[in-house]
């Protein structure tokens, strides 16, 4: 039987389709796994490196320390610019430390380095981006690299992309990128030693120092009488019930495996309209929402853009009639 020109070019199609779907589904997983040996490596290596942070128009740099000694973890992070500001963690013990208790009082205290990272190996995030895994040579901080590019699927989220160590995975580079490839945040090594000579002592408040351990406290929890009528696509909630916070207020949590959106709830005696806030590339939404006579004031807080928030206000409503 004599196949048609037509009929050729239909067969190459299909099987450039397959091709192409198979080195698809190749490319995730392996972006996947990438990004599953980058959270593990944060506490599997012992690493002594300085970094730049900038966001929006503020720009500071910090020096972290990781290592385990005896079976237990260390870690050290130090704001390098303005006052020196460190956060010490030994396995799950958390210490701030203020050069004195004035700059303790005006100061927040600083925020893990690669906490915001633990949560990747979702494979949730399928659903909210497409990835690339680009091999080719790239040096950050003196270190060949891999890259990976995650590209959402929609407008309800940012893209990312990721710089990593080409022989340990370790996260050299992170841009998070808005509308428009506008860089919404960056963080870069500029220096990092893998093979650090550091001592127990590195992980101990200097002399004359003060320190403030950080205590997490357990949230109770609640039974979330809260729904969203509308989800983008791959967020779900973290928790099955709600957190109880103080002075009434519960919090939900939302996540597509990269991004978290914290939700409060909480009662309030003022009606408030509803009003949207950026510092960086958080977003912060709020108003209030009256369940037959209680007034409430709702607040959602995450790293998404405008219209996230205002769609997840404009659908956020309660499951059944509320006491």
């Amino acid at each position: 039987m004599k196949i048609t020109l037509p009929l050729r070019l239909f067969l190459m199609m299909v099987c450039l389709a397959s091709s192409s779907t198979a080195m698809a589904e190749t490319t995730e997983t392996e972006a996947l796994n990438l990004l599953r040996n980058m959270t593990q490596s944060f506490a599997a290596l012992s690493y002594d490196g300085v970094f730049v942070h900038s966001e929006a128009t503020n720009m500071n740099s910090m020096r972290v320390r990781h290592d385990s000694m005896a079976g237990i973890e260390y870690e050290s992070l130090v704001d390098l610019d303005g006052d020196k500001v460190e956060i010490l963690r030994i396995e799950d013990k958390i210490v701030s430390v203020y050069p004195n208790a004035h700059v303790a009082n005006r100061r927040t205290p600083l925020t893990p380095l690669f906490k915001r990272f633990k949560n990747l190996e979702s494979d949730r995030l399928l659903k909210g981006y497409d990835m690339q895994v680009n091999r080719q040579a790239s040096r950050i901080a003196g270190r060949e690299t891999v890259a990976i590019k995650l590209t959402p699927k929609d407008a309800y989220r940012y893209g990312h992309q990721f710089w990593l160590d080409k022989q340990n995975h370790f996260l050299l580079k992170h841009d998070m990128i808005g509308a428009d490839n506008q860089l919404l945040e960056r963080i870069q090594f500029t220096s990092v030693d893998f093979s650090p000579d550091l001592k127990h002592e590195d992980f101990v408040p200097k002399k004359d120092s003060y320190s403030e351990p950080m205590v997490e406290t357990q949230s109770e929890q609640v039974k979330n009488p809260w729904q969203f009528d509308w989800l983008p696509e791959g967020f779900s909630l973290v928790w099955p019930e709600a957190r109880s916070l103080e002075s009434g207020t519960s919090m939900l949590l939302l996540s597509d495996g990269m991004t978290t959106v914290s939700v409060f709830i909480r009662p309030t005696e003022r009606a408030a309209g509803v009003s949207i806030l950026n510092i960086g590339a958080t977003m912060a939404g709020e108003c209030s929402i009256k369940v037959e006579e209680a007034l409430y004031l709702l607040t959602l807080v995450g790293e998404v853009p405008k219209q996230t928030i205002e769609k997840l206000m404009a659908g956020f409503s309660p499951k059944v009639q509320m006491d």
